[in-house]
């Protein structure tokens, strides 16, 4: 057989075996390698199969792909690298041949990817592991080396070092004391922006100030750049803000938390948290620093104005709230209601009989409290100018304000009753907005005293929710009587048309925890659903927005009655009424369908045991794609990007690489049940799709092998879920060729065969770390370059003393002479003589002082 090759191979390169009529086997000679034209890879063709048998015709119709050739990896040694059981969170390990797709490694002690540690390839040289939360270096406990012994990139395993159980990439040493940092989770701490202190609670930290480094999830930077560290104990760290910097930066996305990720107390940043999904601990809530905007100009009537509109920033709503203090003093709830819209503008609405003051004057705001206690930095603001009201007409037409007659805008719930005094029986009424008696409503009842309303049919009493103005009533031939200066008084408060949005969303009957029920016209104030067939002790409500209700499932409830879910069938939730505040709307047909209710899956186990349970985010993987399930801290479920102060991002203190790639669940799967909603074990699989990012490059990357993408979702490699037809790259099921045609140059003697008998495609050696001492001859730097010399010349001293003295002891030994005459010690006449004698013939001259004058 004459074979050719496309990148061009040499005959001596490769021997062929027939296997079969329809298999051969191209062997690697040793020493030998497969031509490899990129580092990414190269597909080696067969273009030429002449079998001289049948003469010298090419039996292959075209080029035909045999292989995919990749590089040989390589490992380099740890050296001395130490890493800590569990105090050490990554560590690289570098080489040559990396891939990202197709890493497999195999250690000792045994370590499991995705269980134990997370891989990330970064690039062909290097690599990082980062240990899961909970789990150690070593799986024994033990200290020792941790040694990887296979390597597969992609073409099998390969065994690395195999005479001395593999490589040592780290030496795995026990947590030091420092290793043991702790940090208490504070979220009910509330500081606003600027306050100038903060206390960071726990144990293990040094005692020493300068000892202490934390590390945040907002480039928050400590030793005197935004903060400095004050006091230290074991239990407590206390924090002084720079003047000028904050807590955290971001308004937008206030108040939030104030996440510690690792703290160092002396051996590295220990994190606090779990750094796969870089959770860290919630020190504080941080609050905008509120502010009022001054507006003396703007001017209220004592009674006759309804609303009020205050601007500023750092405003607050929900589960917080905004309060504030006036000046002439009003109460919320008895004199006035607030309406909070966005962090920058709050509406104030005076409520019926009550007065802005009681004497014309400024309105003052003397202090405010958005959540975090009031705020003791505020400076009293003027927002308003109080006038008296307009004086009653003389006819006694008078007008009152009921602000707080609610109507719907287009629902005929209610009529629209106004009051006052001195009323006729065929007033000409003129409103703000805009309204046309006997096209947009008609007067059904008037008396004296009251005027009753009502809406005509596809009309509405306003386009957009607000306040109806009554401007001015005429009575026959008589001028307009204006109200209020013309400014007008409210008669109505009108609210949107409340409507839900229809879902069929699959929750649980128990597991699920929140339902999501979407419409528009919710109020702020308060909204009432009436669902079937939930009853209304079985939920609360957890939260309200314009377009969005979150209802949340009480403990021992569910959300279908136990008769309605027996069969197994799933159970359709309905909105039948909704009230806004302006009374029940009754929804169309049966109502409108929000959700269908399963049974709990059997088998699925669904708690909220997790650590970092209802914080509002799935941390346990189960929420499925359409959710932001892993990270809380940067752009997730609180937005949360603080990366403010010059860009020093997450590396600032060697904390590592950003990992935001391969990000992580931090707890198992259903223990997370009130965020998550459950695990769901019947879900059906995907048969054959490609929706896997990494479909059609001849790899099988589902479950069945790496794992990287869902079953089913890589069909053109992998095939359908339900088959077993995709490649392993494993040749050796069905022949064997490694021992006849490998060839290596290892030292056999007392390598134990048992060491690792799983199949393999060949052994490699590791690399020398150049940083090891026995490599530091390989080093060149400046210093290596001295020490050389260095050692160079005391060698070159030691060899010339070592020769000098061989010569005269050769000189000894032959008793020959030496060429010059060895001092002999003097006599004892010599030496007196030489103490008694030998002045010097100099004339004594006085100690002369020079002063460097000439």
């Amino acid at each position: 057989l004459n074979l050719q090759f496309v990148p061009t191979m040499p005959k001596t390169d490769y021997k062929v075996q027939v296997l079969s009529d329809d298999a051969l086997a191209i062997n690697l000679v040793a020493g030998k390698s497969w031509p490899l034209a990129s580092d990414e890879g190269t597909d080696l063709y067969l273009s030429s199969l002449i079998d001289d048998r049948k003469g010298n015709m090419n039996q292959l119709e075209s080029p035909t792909v045999i292989a995919r050739v990749i590089p040989t990896p390589t490992v380099m040694h740890g050296g001395e690298k130490v890493i800590y059981m569990t105090g050490t969170t990554r560590f690289n390990i570098n080489g040559t041949g990396f891939r990202a797709k197709t890493m497999e490694l195999i250690f000792d002690p045994p370590l499991e990817k995705d269980v134990d540690y997370m891989l990330n390839t970064r690039s062909s040289t290097h690599m990082q592991l980062m240990l899961r939360s909970g789990r150690k270096w070593r799986s024994d406990g033990e200290p020792g080396p941790l040694k990887l012994r296979r390597i597969d990139t992609g073409a099998g395993d390969l065994r690395i070092d195999a005479k001395y159980g593999g490589v040592t990439v780290a030496e795995v040493q026990v947590d030091l004391g420092a290793h043991g940092v702790t940090v208490e989770s504070a979220a009910d701490h509330k500081l606003y922006q600027g306050d100038p202190e903060l206390t960071v609670r726990g144990s293990g930290f040094n005692n020493t100030i300068s000892l202490n480094t934390l590390k945040w999830g907002n480039s928050l930077r400590g030793k005197g750049v935004n903060y400095t560290i004050t006091k230290a104990s074991g239990s407590a760290l206390t924090l002084s803000l720079k003047p000028g910097s904050v807590w955290r930066s971001n308004p937008a996305n206030l108040p939030g938390p104030l996440k510690l990720l690792a703290v160092n107390a002396g051996v590295g940043l220990v994190p606090v948290g779990p750094t796969e999904a870089k959770k860290g601990r919630t020190v504080a809530t941080i609050f905008e620093d509120p502010a009022i905007t001054a507006n003396p100009q703007q001017t209220v009537y004592q009674t006759h104005t309804h609303e009020l509109w205050v601007t500023g920033r750092g405003f607050t709503r929900g589960a917080y709230g905004t309060k504030l203090d006036f000046d002439p003093p009003l109460q919320v709830g008895i004199d006035y209601v607030m309406m909070v819209f966005n962090r920058t503008h709050l509406l104030i609405s005076l409520l019926d009989g009550r007065k802005w003051a009681p004497n014309t004057g400024i309105l003052r705001v003397v202090g405010v409290d958005t959540g975090a206690g009031a705020f003791k930095r505020f400076q009293p603001v003027a927002v308003a100018h109080v006038a008296s009201d307009a004086d009653d007409h003389p006819s006694g037409l008078t007008v009152a304000r009921t602000a707080s007659q609610i109507l719907y805008q287009t629902a005929a719930i209610r009529k629209l009753e106004i009051q006052g005094s001195s009323f006729c029986q065929g007033p000409s009424l003129t409103f703000q907005p805009p309204l046309t008696d006997g096209v947009d409503y008609s007067i059904t009842r008037a008396t004296s005293e009251k005027l009753s309303l009502t809406l005509k049919s596809h009309k509405k009493w306003r386009y957009e929710a607000g306040p109806l103005y009554l401007t001015s009533i005429q009575c026959g031939s008589d001028a307009p009587v204006e109200l209020a200066y013309g400014q007008g008084i409210v008669v109505a408060t009108v609210l949107a048309d409340p409507t839900i949005e229809a879902s069929e969303r699959k929750i649980y009957a128990t597991h699920t925890k929140r339902l999501i029920v979407q419409g528009s016209g919710f109020s702020l104030d308060g909204t009432e659903l009436t669902l079937r067939p939930t009853s209304r002790s079985s939920y609360e409500v957890e939260s309200v927005e314009m377009a969005e209700m979150v209802l949340i499932l009480k403990e021992g409830k569910s959300w279908a009655p136990a008769k309605t879910k027996d069969d197994g069938k799933p159970v359709s939730i309905y909105v039948t009424k909704i009230d806004t505040g302006a009374g029940e709307v009754v929804m169309e047909d049966d109502g409108a369908i929000v959700a269908r209710v399963f049974p709990d899956p059997s088998g699925a186990v669904c708690d909220d045991s997790c650590e970092w349970a209802l914080d509002g985010v799935c941390d346990d993987g189960s929420a499925g794609e359409d959710r932001e399930v892993f990270d809380d801290d940067y752009g997730g479920f609180y937005g949360y990007d603080d990366d403010y102060y010059g860009g020093y991002g997450y590396d600032y203190y060697g904390y590592g690489d950003d990992d935001d790639d391969f990000l992580a669940p931090v707890c198992e799967k259903g223990t997370d049940c009130t965020d998550c909603g459950g695990a769901d074990p019947d879900a059906p699989t995907v048969e054959c799709t490609n929706t896997c990012q990494w479909a059609n490059d001849d790899y099988c990357d589902d479950t069945r092998t790496s794992g990287l993408c869902d079953l089913g979702t890589d069909c053109h490699d992998c095939g359908p879920a339900s088959k077993g037809n995709f490649t392993t790259f494993d040749d050796d099921g069905w022949w064997d060729d490694d021992e006849n045609y490998w060839d290596d140059d290892y030292d056999w003697e007392n390598y134990d065969s048992a060491d690792d008998d799983a199949p393999h495609v060949a052994f490699i050696k590791s690399t020398p770390n150049p940083k090891s001492r026995a490599n530091l001859d390989d080093v060149k730097g400046v210093g290596g370059v001295f020490m050389m010399l260095l050692e160079g010349i005391v060698v070159g001293v030691g060899a010339l003393m070592c020769a000098i003295g061989s010569w005269f002891a050769h000189k000894f030994y032959k008793g020959e002479k030496l060429p010059f005459e060895l001092l002999a010690p003097p006599s004892a006449a010599e030496e007196a003589a030489m103490l008694s004698g030998g002045k010097a013939n100099v004339p004594i001259t006085p100690d002369v002082a020079y002063t460097g004058k000439g």
